[in-house]
């Protein structure tokens, strides 16, 4: 007896083995296969020709994408790779190998049917229990755009830009006009009269330029030339650059429910559109909603009042004294240091001096205030006046909204409240963990918000695809 097995080099095999037989019962992509054999997709069958080539059923570009986005593969040239060498890509694509422009088509011409299976793949999650309804988590995240910031430029950027181009093209122009005695060398069989390469190059360069030139609003605006609809932003680590704000919501069973992509770098606009969108994808009314101190703004507390949602949101002062970064004495005549008296309706300021009602104030812009303005009517007098106030007399605006934020910040302060706020780190936060640690995604592939939320969507679905994956071993051992 020997002590290695068989070494049989270049063996054949009697019957050849099935792919089946490579892929472990339990396996991701087993699951990604099942849940896109539920699928109808029709819509996107409809789309394509009785004419011409047979091209791949968009079930299996599906497979592909699913399971590429859930594993860190979202490259339609690494799909493309793998379907040659990986055999969970060769199961799930069924031996086919479809090219990588055959994958990024499929991918940027289906956005809004990705988004619907988006929410399917939820109710699947729904369907075994995973997804708690009525409490949600929202957060959001900064991703780059596919776009270098240098090519970010305002209208006089542009129109630079524009002049220096057209000096190039008089140049090509004129270098043709010295050759054209030597066409027949130069062109040969061609008629002679066509445009020089890189003149139709600068003359497609030119007409873009011009576009983007036309949507810029004002002289200080800014467009990427690369991704007209980026904005510049700041990332996790401190960098202003083109980019876009995701937005999810997400369960208590980390299960997100609720997908966006915006080009505005502020959260507060973001709250309400996620509860909605998470109550359209779940079919149920959202009971309750956490998320940072970005979502604050007596707008959201309005509206969450009104809608009857019971909400968790600190406001910015409320967070940093949670955290500890807001020292009282280091302030001492910020306006949180004064104390409204609500049966007198008067403040009182640090040094124990009254600021009665003075006059209204409501102004509309981006940020919508109605406001009561109160007034110290002992400030000419006070030894401390130059240390509180530049102004003659100490004025203090309070929001008539301000109830709201007083709830919300009792609410925050009880010892349910700070267990339910604390919930949402450990739930919500690890999603985007997930994304930029474990699978790199930090820019995105596609450009314009459409395909970069179609994208997004995609590694939602992914990620969405491995909780229900681990659910299922775990209701099987």
């Amino acid at each position: 007896m020997g002590k290695f097995k068989p070494y049989q080099v270049g063996q054949l095999h009697l019957l050849p083995p099935s792919l089946e037989d490579y892929i472990p019962e339990g396996h991701l992509a087993r699951v990604v296969y099942e849940v896109v054999e539920g699928l109808d997709t029709r819509e996107i069958e409809d789309k394509y020709s009785e004419m011409g080539q047979h091209t791949y059923h968009p079930k299996i570009l599906l497979k592909l994408l699913f399971y590429g986005y859930a594993t860190g593969v979202r490259s339609g040239r690494k799909i493309a790779e793998r379907c040659e060498s990986d055999t969970a890509y060769m199961y799930l694509g069924e031996m086919y190998k479809p090219d990588f422009r055959t994958i990024n088509d499929f991918r940027k011409n289906n956005i809004k049917e990705i988004e619907r299976y988006f929410g399917e793949v939820v109710r699947i999650c729904y369907e075994i229990g995973m997804i708690k309804v009525g409490s949600i988590n929202i957060d959001g995240t900064k991703m780059r755009a596919n776009a270098a910031a240098r090519r970010s430029k305002d209208k006089a950027g542009y129109e630079k830009w524009e002049k220096e181009v057209e000096r190039q093209i008089k140049e090509i122009m004129k270098e043709a006009e010295e050759t054209e005695a030597k066409e027949d060398e130069e062109y040969g069989d061609r008629r002679g009269d066509e445009l020089p390469e890189g003149l139709r190059k600068k003359e497609k360069l030119i007409e873009k330029i011009r576009e983007v030139k036309k949507m810029l609003k004002d002289e200080k605006e800014r467009k990427n030339f690369t991704d007209i609809d980026s904005k510049f932003m700041k990332d996790g680590q401190g960098q202003i650059r083109p980019g876009y704000n995701c937005q999810v919501a997400v369960t208590e069973g980390q299960v997100i429910v609720g997908v966006d992509v915006v080009n505005d770098a502020n959260d507060r606009n973001q709250l309400l559109p996620m509860v909605r969108k998470a109550e359209e994808i779940t079919g149920e009314e959202i009971k309750e909603v956490a998320a940072d101190s970005g979502y604050s703004s007596y707008d959201n507390y309005e509206a969450l009042e009104k809608s009857g949602i019971v909400g968790y949101i600190p406001d910015q002062y409320f967070a940093l004294k949670d955290r500890g970064e807001y020292k009282k004495e280091m302030n001492r005549y910020d306006l949180e240091n004064f104390r409204y008296d609500k049966e007198r309706d008067v403040y009182w300021c640090p040094e124990g001096k009254q600021l009665c009602f003075y006059k209204e104030r409501d102004t509309e812009g981006v940020i919508r205030r109605k406001q009561w303005i109160y007034r110290g009517i002992s400030c000419k007098a006070c030894c401390m006046r130059n240390k509180c106030t530049t102004a003659v007399y100490r004025t203090v605006a309070r929001e008539k909204r301000e109830e709201y934020r007083e709830q919300m910040r009792l609410r925050l302060s009880s010892k349910k409240g700070r267990r339910r706020y604390r919930k949402r780190m450990y739930t919500v936060e690890p999603v985007f963990g997930h994304f930029k640690k474990n699978l790199g995604y930090k820019d995105f592939l596609l450009r314009g918000v459409k395909k970069v939320r179609a994208e997004f969507t995609l590694m939602c679905i992914g990620y969405n695809l491995m909780k229900y994956w681990k659910q299922r071993v775990l209701m099987t051992t």
